[in-house]
């Protein structure tokens, strides 16, 4: 199995976690999507990171579909998502709260770092991102303080 692209995105992260959480081997690749789009493009056509390649040779892409597979390739007690019921739904609810907030992170990123200066939105979208990330932050840390 193999996993390509940059350890700095958070969704690449992701999938490196996973993996070694449930003790599977890996090979990754450090390929990024905006310095090696050639290289990228050879593996996957629409160059969307991360992308991983099984060991047939299929070529999945997006965290959440990338760990969906894994969860699969793994004994029941591996894996880190409850198979069902009530546990399942609080499992995703929590998980979609949390890849909302990192989504509005990498938002600001690109939209701060990658965005040509004469095409950036006015600071006060970026000031309306970062309020969303507080909301989807402060959201999570009331649901953890009502785990506790």
């Amino acid at each position: 199995m193999i996993l390509i692209g940059m350890l700095d995105s958070p969704y690449v992260r992701r999938v490196a976690i996973t993996l070694k959480l449930m003790g599977l081997p890996f090979e990754h690749r450090a390929v990024s999507v905006f310095r090696h789009i050639d290289e990228f493009r050879k593996v996957n056509p629409v160059v969307k990171a991360p992308t991983f390649v099984c060991d047939d040779g299929t070529v999945l892409m997006d965290s959440s579909l990338i760990i969906d597979y894994l969860e699969h390739c793994v004994a029941p007690a591996k894996a880190l998502t409850p198979a069902r019921g009530p546990e399942r739904q609080e499992a995703l609810r929590l998980l979609g709260l949390t890849l909302a907030a990192c989504e509005k992170c990498v938002q600001v990123v690109y939209e701060k770092e990658r965005r040509p200066a004469e095409k950036r939105h006015a600071e006060v979208l970026l000031f309306l991102q970062r309020k969303k990330q507080e909301r989807d932050a402060a959201a999570r840390a009331a649901q953890m303080a009502d785990e506790s």
